[in-house]
């Protein structure tokens, strides 16, 4: 069954939207702040690494994960 017309509605096909539209030249998408987001995640990361000490031991991540050796 390619779909059921009804109307000007075409039930149970994909609509047909030109590439055009779907690629804008500015490069906008839905995920505008993901750059931002991104970046501040791993310079928080980082800083975090600094701290030695309040790093989890690989010891015992390996023994919760179940990866001992």
């Amino acid at each position: 069954m390619q779909g059921m017309r009804i109307g000007r509605i075409v039930w149970g096909m994909k609509p047909h939207h030109p590439l055009g539209d779907k690629v804008s030249e500015t490069g906008d998408t839905p995920d505008r702040g993901y750059d931002a987001w991104k970046r501040a995640k791993i310079e928080k990361g980082l800083e975090q690494a600094k701290d030695r000490e309040a790093m989890i031991p690989v010891a015992q991540i390996l023994r919760d994960f179940g990866l001992e050796r």
